[in-house]
């Protein structure tokens, strides 16, 4: 809320990453984060991973843009993870409106559903199924929904895995332990950072989709995937999709 409060356009991510560290340390003791902090301004907020040597939060922060931050302070070496994403201006677009919604109702619906006994596989489906229903209502798709999610349409927006868990790192371990499902297939799927059935004792970081930046002309030229042309709805007033990838709502 502090990093909310306080950015501005004109300043630079990093100054957001800045402002983060400070306030972590100076009112929690939180030496450390957890991970190296992403905040992604506009189409950097797509990327995932964003803000490493590559790509180190360096980017201006227009009025115009929806940031994300994706950051965690590490206390007595245990790891947190939050991510929020807002319109700089403090108003969406009818665009980022879209996005946002599709990927709050995923996170709605997931947190829901995730009960001890439930696959966690069968969440990262739903959260699937709720952001394309979305998009169909929002005219960006068209099609029977159940048809796309068994082309895994899903896994073209949404191409990284659902959650992880956490603990002493970020990304904590047991995900794929013997005895427990294996790792899927299929786009999504195969990113899934565990396919376990969810126990009382699990600590999960829920992270519903990013959105992911791709042009309808690059879409349009995959002839031969079953959803190229059948499920896309030509309507030119959205030249440009953001496609889910991990557009922040973390719980």
């Amino acid at each position: 809320m502090h990093v909310m409060r306080n950015l501005k356009p004109g300043m630079r991510e990093y100054q957001a990453e800045a402002m983060f560290m400070n306030y972590a340390y100076n009112h929690g003791g939180c030496r450390h984060v957890s991970y190296t902090c992403i905040c992604g301004a506009g189409r950097s907020g797509a990327v995932l991973h964003y803000g490493h040597a590559g790509a180190p939060n360096d980017q201006l922060v227009n009025s115009t843009d929806t940031v994300l931050f994706d950051m965690g302070a590490e206390y007595y070496c245990f790891c947190s993870d939050i991510t929020c994403s807002y319109p700089v201006s403090g108003t969406f677009s009818d665009k980022q409106k879209i996005i946002y919604n599709a990927v709050w109702r995923a996170t709605k619906a997931v947190l829901k559903a995730a009960k001890p006994g439930v696959s966690w596989p069968d969440m990262h489906r739903l959260a699937n199924r709720e952001c394309l229903l979305d998009l169909i209502d929002a005219g960006l798709l068209q099609g029977d929904i159940e048809e796309m999610m068994a082309a895994n349409l899903g896994g073209v927006f949404q191409p990284h895995g659902l959650g992880h868990f956490m603990g002493n790192d970020v990304h904590d371990v047991g995900g794929y332990l013997e005895g427990h499902p294996e790792r899927g297939q299929g786009q999504g799927l195969r990113n899934l950072r565990t396919a376990r059935v969810l126990k009382v004792i699990l600590l999960f970081m829920i992270t519903t989709p990013r959105f992911k930046k791709l042009s309808i002309k690059t879409l349009s030229r995959r002839d031969s995937s079953i959803w190229s042309r059948r499920f896309l709805e030509w309507n030119k007033k959205y030249s440009t999709l953001y496609f889910l990838g991990k557009y922040g709502v973390d719980c």
